[in-house]
């Protein structure tokens, strides 16, 4: 799932927000051993909202703010629970310290703050303090984080090049930023699809499925980038780490990417209820944030694409793909009530009603071109234009833009038909033209049928190869 961004997020983020001399806050940040709190030194340019603040949330575990005024460091006020330090004509020096495992047990939840088997998950933009109010063209941010060994520090943040233990960080308003955590940590570098995976397993909880974790990320890797032609971010943070029971996946954007991988020892990967996981999950790399009303196409293209991917390099079958899809889709459709894709945000709808919108834009381009083109070419156009999960974009962005790659206002009236009205969508007829039936469990291909064609286009044997 995606974490959605505030409305008033208007700006594209990047790892690089603002120009190369647009001013940046400096942040020098010093863990105690095992993280519990953080020692954090910025440096603020002049010209900036004097109101500091850091996730509401976390609030509450920021202690002894204090500035430099040439001399010496002196305290300073809070105005309405907020630190107030007016450096508007001149930047100032801030150090304050941050309870890091206080706010972990507190909160316990990885998108802001949590401990998960000794390793601190926490989002940088949930400790650092920044202005109230930013500029709409956003400021960089440079993070330089010292960890006591073994003590480590994973971010999906991206480094700066050349400087050690220093990441870039975009600083906009509604400020979110990828996971990040320290802790003890398996950690390697995977090289994949001109990417650099930063692979981060929790130790020694997670030691005994090393293995097996690696060979499944890589795995989910190598389909993305066959659907893709490429993985989607030069750098990701792929951060494995303990829970009870089961799997859980997410992905996070802003100026970033990290994909956060919650599972309990010995969890079995290939069990159907969570192999796909990981790929859905890297899929979100791919696309950009939307608005909340646009999660359902976030999540829909997630949930179409990751089956399609994980076919091209032979994990799947065709037929389990279909399978999948004719059990899936109908979930997706409109029931009573329905105001269309924006205006309704039940489960089904959200994520197999957005799954169909993806599958009647691939049906309906592959029908346009001959099979020339498909879904994956409009999405191979938008990551070119730098729509993925480390931008915002707004939902007219992302139609103008696939369409555009497309040469075919395809997606623009799907969206028209399905997002802004509930449609009307015959999927039975679609699966007999395409020549596929399901019978007891079992899926049948029909050749002889008027779209065969179209539908081995669309999903056909396995045919790339990705080293």
């Amino acid at each position: 799932m995606t974490l959605p961004l505030a409305q008033v997020l208007a700006a594209v983020l990047s790892a690089h927000a603002g120009s190369a001399e647009s001013p940046a806050i400096q942040y020098d940040v010093a863990a105690s051993p095992g993280a519990a709190d953080l020692e954090i030194e910025m440096a603020l340019p002049p010209g900036l909202d004097p109101r500091l603040i850091v996730d509401p949330a976390a609030i509450g575990f920021v202690e002894d703010v204090q500035r430099w005024d040439g001399a010496g460091w002196t305290p300073v006020l809070s105005v309405a629970g907020a630190p107030r330090a007016d450096c508007r004509r001149t930047g100032c020096r801030i150090k304050y310290r941050f309870h890091l495992a206080r706010a972990a047990a507190a909160i316990d939840d990885p998108d802001t703050a949590a401990d998960r088997g000794g390793a601190l998950v926490a989002p940088v933009s949930t400790w650092a303090l920044r202005p109230e109010h930013l500029p709409d063209s956003g400021l960089r941010g440079r993070v330089h984080v010292v960890a006591p060994p073994p003590l480590a520090f994973v971010t999906g943040l991206a480094p700066v090049p050349g400087a050690a233990d220093t990441y870039w960080v975009a600083l906009l308003p509604g400020f979110v930023s990828p996971y990040s955590a320290f802790g003890r940590f398996d950690d390697e570098k995977i090289r994949i699809g001109g990417a650099t995976l930063d692979l981060a397993i929790a130790s020694p909880a997670l030691d005994g499925d090393r293995v097996r974790l690696r060979a499944w990320v890589l795995s989910a890797a190598r389909a993305v980038t066959a659907y893709f032609g490429r993985f989607p971010v030069a750098w990701a943070l792929i951060l494995a780490v303990p829970q009870p029971a089961g799997v859980h996946g997410k992905a996070m954007g802003g100026g970033g990417a990290a994909v956060l991988l919650q599972i309990a020892p010995g969890a079995n990967l290939g069990d159907p209820s969570v192999d796909w996981q990981a790929a859905h999950e890297m899929v979100h790399l791919a696309v950009p944030e939307m608005p909340r009303a646009q999660i359902w196409l976030t999540e829909g293209v997630a949930t179409y694409v990751e089956p399609l991917a994980r076919s091209l390099t032979g994990e799947l079958r065709p037929a389990s793909v279909w399978r999948d899809l004719m059990l899936g889709l109908p979930k997706g459709l409109p029931g009573p009530g329905d105001r269309g894709l924006d205006r309704t945000h039940t489960w089904g709808r959200t994520y197999w009603g957005g799954a169909l919108f993806a599958f009647l834009a691939d049906l309906e381009i592959h029908r346009a071109t001959q099979g020339r083109q498909s879904l994956a070419t409009g999405l191979r156009g938008v990551l070119a234009a730098g729509g993925d999960a480390r931008s915002f974009w707004s939902v007219e962005r992302f139609i103008a833009t696939f369409d555009a790659s497309i040469e075919r206002p395809i997606l623009r009236g799907l969206y028209q038909r399905l997002a802004l009205q509930p449609g009307k969508i015959d999927l039975p007829a679609l699966w007999r033209q395409l020549g596929i039936s399901l019978t007891g469990g079992e899926v049948t291909l029909d050749d002889g049928a008027p779209l065969a064609p179209i539908r081995r286009a669309m999903i056909g044997p396995a045919s790339v190869h990705v080293p």
